[in-house]
C-alpha cells in the first residue's frame, strides 16, 4: 500500500471515528464541553475529535470512551 492511501485511509477512519463519538455524544444529550471535561482534554481538541480533523491516541479513545460510557470497540468496529 503506498503512503498516500495509507493517509487518506487514517483520515477516513478518524472521520468515521469522530461521526460515531458526535453521534453517541448528541444521543446522550451531552455537550462537548462535558464529554471534553469528563475525558480530560480542553473542548477545542475534543471538537476536532469529533470532526476527524485529530488523530487521536488509543489511550484518548479509550478515555473519550469512558467519558461516554461505552466500549472503545463500539467506536472502532464498523455498524
Amino acid at each position: 500500500m503506498k503512503k498516500r492511501d495509507r493517509k487518506r485511509e487514517a483520515q477516513e477512519l478518524c472521520l468515521r471515528i469522530g461521526k460515531k463519538i458526535r453521534d453517541i455524544r448528541k444521543t446522550k444529550k451531552l455537550t462537548v464541553a462535558e464529554v471534553a471535561y469528563r475525558a480530560g482534554v480542553e473542548p477545542q481538541n475534543f471538537r476536532k475529535y469529533e470532526l476527524g480533523k485529530q488523530e487521536m491516541r488509543i489511550s484518548m479513545l479509550m478515555r473519550i470512551a469512558e467519558a461516554l460510557e461505552i466500549k472503545m470497540q463500539d467506536l472502532i468496529l464498523e455498524d
